[in-house]
């Protein structure tokens, strides 16, 4: 095992001797087996590799979780490896995104990873997968629907999205579970089970544990088939891509960081294969996502054979795509970051800048009531004497409701965002009104019931949000 998985490394150049190196660790068998092999091998070839092993909580399985956890800072321990706890609720954040609890849980491990990189300066990211792993995701990409670049599978390397010089890299695809689960045996180790690889609801675990044992039935060699299959569609992929490159660069008429624009009568020359890929390639340059889906490129696809001389289209990641005459261009109106909890205390009088939510709150004290008919969405009036003494401005928090003018009961905020059709990627980023944590206001969508003005109101406090330009395509 070691000495396969130490010519991988050297093979594919996936680590270098001195890197810092971010690795997850579960607990369980594949990510036990890969820190172990990894601090082996930094041992034996003195690499002089620095390990830090990230581990999450993710607030499912309660005491089976906790102990979890101790086995990794455990393991850590002993292999003299830094260890990073973290504890996330994402059940709730589940209820926040409307993510299934694979996906949210994925991305909620993604983000510690990339953080614990940019805070250790690692250049890679180590994780467990295998050949296992790497057949059930080409069977359920299949089932879901995918093109070629789909089946090929997971890569051993890609640069990893929304870092700098950041690699994610898959030393184990080569090895088996089984294989893996010999060396935890071999070397003494005792892995936790997670129980929740045993729920057939997840359909990931329905494959696994039902569908992949019938193939096996049919053909014993059906993981070295697909694993041969998708290496052959990696190969062809390749090549593709690479003609891609090289016609898109025919076709550009002026780029720069933010915007890209192709020539669409040379663009319809080219053979549909390649236009897919094209267009895979200018929405991942601009938005540093290294996957679409079919269905966004279709679409892209679609517009740009459309008979309008004119049309747009709003992609996630705040990438328009516009068609205009025999031009097509893309944009990306302002980068998308992962936005953190914020919390601002409100001048006022005074102007409060916001600079997650790229926006600026005026507030002031007017002397006599207003015409509600004049006042814009981004305003609200308040009775000033029936709200606190201090107001605070934040972002979103899972659990946020509005108390709703004329009803008795109150709404989540989540549902109101929905429903004003506020796109998901501005959701984290919107600037709420709060009083003692509850909020009042929110720009643009709705105001609460609190501190309204009745005839008994003397003064008069005025909110108005200056929002910046990538606000636009939201509230137009």
């Amino acid at each position: 095992m070691l000495e396969s998985v130490h010519n991988e490394i050297e093979q594919h150049a996936l680590l270098l001797p001195g890197e810092t190196i971010v690795t997850g660790l579960s607990g369980g068998n594949d990510s036990t087996a890969l820190l172990h092999i990894l601090v082996t091998l930094n041992q034996n070839y003195q690499y002089g590799w620095k390990l830090h092993a990230v581990h999450l909580n993710h607030g499912f399985r309660g005491e089976e979780a906790r102990q979890d956890a101790l086995f990794a800072e455990e393991l850590c321990h002993q292999l003299g490896v830094a260890f990073h706890l973290f504890e996330r609720d994402v059940p709730a954040y589940m209820e926040e995104t409307g993510m299934g609890a694979q996906e949210a849980s994925r991305e909620l491990r993604y983000r510690l990873y990339r953080e614990v990189a940019e805070k250790v300066h690692a250049t890679k990211v180590a994780l467990a997968h295998h050949a296992d792993d790497q057949v059930e995701t080409i069977l359920f990409r299949m089932i879901r629907g995918t093109r070629l670049h789909g089946l090929a599978g997971m890569p051993k390397k890609r640069p990893m999205e929304r870092t700098n010089h950041v690699e994610l890299i898959r030393p184990l695809l080569h090895k088996t579970r089984k294989e893996l689960e010999r060396y935890c045996r071999d070397h003494g180790l005792q892995p936790r089970e997670d129980s929740s690889n045993q729920s057939r609801k997840y359909k990931r675990n329905l494959l696994r544990l039902e569908v992949m044992p019938l193939l096996e039935e049919v053909n014993s060699r059906y993981r070295e088939h697909i694993l041969q299959a998708a290496e052959a569609i990696r190969q062809d992929e390749s090549l593709l891509e690479r003609l891609a490159k090289e016609q898109l660069k025919q076709l550009i008429i002026g780029q720069n960081s933010n915007w890209i624009g192709i020539d669409n009568d040379k663009f319809q020359s080219c053979d549909v294969a390649l236009q897919r890929r094209m267009i895979t390639l200018i929405l991942s340059y601009l938005s540093k996502q290294t996957e679409w889906s079919s269905q966004h490129v279709e679409t892209v696809l679609y517009m740009s054979r459309g008979t309008r001389p004119s049309s747009e289209l709003h992609l996630p990641k705040n990438l328009v795509v516009k068609r205009v005459y025999g031009q097509i261009h893309f944009r990306c109106n302002g980068r998308t970051e992962d936005i953190h909890t914020y919390c601002y205390k409100l001048a006022v009088p005074g102007v409060t800048w916001i600079a997650e939510g790229k926006a600026a709150v005026h507030t002031s004290y007017l002397n006599g009531p207003v015409d509600w008919k004049l006042l814009l969405d981004n305003e609200a009036i308040f009775d000033a004497d029936c709200l606190p003494d201090t107001l605070y401005v934040r972002n979103r928090k899972p659990g946020d409701r509005l108390s709703m003018m004329g009803f008795q009961s109150e709404k989540k905020l989540k549902e109101l965002l929905i429903d004003a059709k506020v796109p998901r990627d501005w959701r984290d980023k919107l600037p709420l009104l709060t009083a003692e944590d509850q909020v009042i206001w929110v720009p643009g969508v709705r105001r609460s019931a609190v501190a309204p003005i009745r005839e008994q109101t003397r003064r008069f406090l005025h909110v108005r949000v200056e929002f910046g330009e990538d606000w636009r395509e939201v509230f137009e």
